[in-house]
Order: structure tokens, then sequence, then C-alpha cells
């Protein structure tokens, strides 16, 4: 009788010895699907942030040499007024310069890869979420029709529970995300990008004129 004991122990400590060995591995691997997960999704939104980046250098080098063009020749015919009326004019370039950057990310919309894009601004919104936070992804009225598609590419790429909003944000282009208890929320639009980038628009005008 203490003999079958014995082997029952020993049969019990085996069989711990084995759970642990099984659950030590599926740890293991559990953290290495993360690690690759996540390394996968930082490594696809820096590739989206370079090519929005780049675009985004690209046309705001456009509206510089447009603007400064114009604001060569609005400058010239200037010359005889006051120093108050010049500052307005440094105004309207920088206004004109703005619009014209603000127009071309809007037709980035006939881009093949634009869902994409969008994609990409929304995992970079997400970031700054609260963690645990179910999530809401909004579009303009004018990019509804891609909400869908949108939040497989991000559910594909980040572990959230993201639900697209069908009801079109009152914004131009871009996203809105934010969180389903409405605590919290970003847009990141058109109109953002462009204010973002005030600054450098107006020191790349001013220095033309």
């Amino acid at each position: 009788m203490t003999v079958k004991k014995d082997s029952d122990a020993i049969e019990s400590a085996k069989l711990r010895e084995l759970c642990n060995l099984v659950i030590h591995q599926a740890d293991a691997e559990r953290d290495k699907i993360i690690n690759d997960a996540r390394n996968e999704i930082n490594l696809w939104v820096n590739e989206q942030q370079a090519m929005l980046d780049a675009e985004c250098d690209a046309i705001l080098k456009d509206a510089s040499k447009r603007a400064g063009e114009t604001a060569s020749r609005m400058v010239a015919d200037a010359k005889s007024e006051c120093n108050r009326e010049r500052i307005k004019l440094q105004n309207k370039y920088v206004d004109a310069a703005s619009a014209i950057f603000q127009s071309k990310l809007e037709a980035l919309r006939n881009r093949r890869d634009y869902k994409e894009i969008l994609a990409g601004l929304a995992i970079e919104a997400i970031e700054g979420v609260p963690a645990g936070q179910d999530i809401l992804l909004k579009l303009s009225a004018e990019d509804e029709g891609l909400g869908e598609e949108i939040t497989a590419i991000i559910r594909k790429l980040m572990p959230v529970n993201i639900t697209y909003d069908p009801v079109p944000g009152e914004f131009n282009g871009g996203v809105m995300i934010s969180t389903a208890d409405g605590h919290w929320s970003v847009v990141s639009d058109w109109r953002a990008k462009t204010e973002d980038l005030a600054d450098t628009i107006a020191s790349r005008i001013l220095s033309a004129i």
C-alpha cells in the first residue's frame, strides 16, 4: 500500500513538472508573439509616418514656392505702403500658403494608399489613448465609406478593441479617435496638420519675401 502511495506521489510530481514546463513554454511563446506584433506595428507606423512626412514636406515646398512667387510680386507693388500694411500682406501670404498646403493634403484622398494613410493617422492617435479603453473611430463625411476597412487594418496591426462610428465627424479629412465613454478624444485631420506646421509655413514664407 505504501509502495502505491509513493508511486502516486512520483507520478503527481512528474505531472506537475510537465504542467509547469508547458506553462513556461506557453508564456515564452506568448511573449514572443506579443513582442513580434509590437515590433511589426512600430515598423508599419514608422513607415506610414515617414511616407506622410515626406508627402507633407513635398506639399510644403510646392506651397512655399507658389506663395513666394506671389509674395514677390505683391511686395514690389507695396513698397510705398507703411509697415502696418506690410505686416498685413505678410499675413495674407502665410494664409494663402496654408490654404494651398491644406488643399494638397485634401488631395491625398485620390491616392491608392489613402486608407493606409488614414489608418496610420489613427494608430498614431491611438498611442495617446489611456490603456484598456474601448476605442471609437470617426471619419469625415467624405471618407465615411472607408470606416470598416480602416478599422480592419487597425485591428490587424494592434491588439485594441476599436469600433467604427458611422456618424460623420465635423472635420475635414483625417480621423477622430475617442474612448467609448467619451472622456478622451483627439482629431487628427488636415486642418490640425496645417495648424501643427503653421510656424514652419510662416517661417518659410517670410524668409522668401
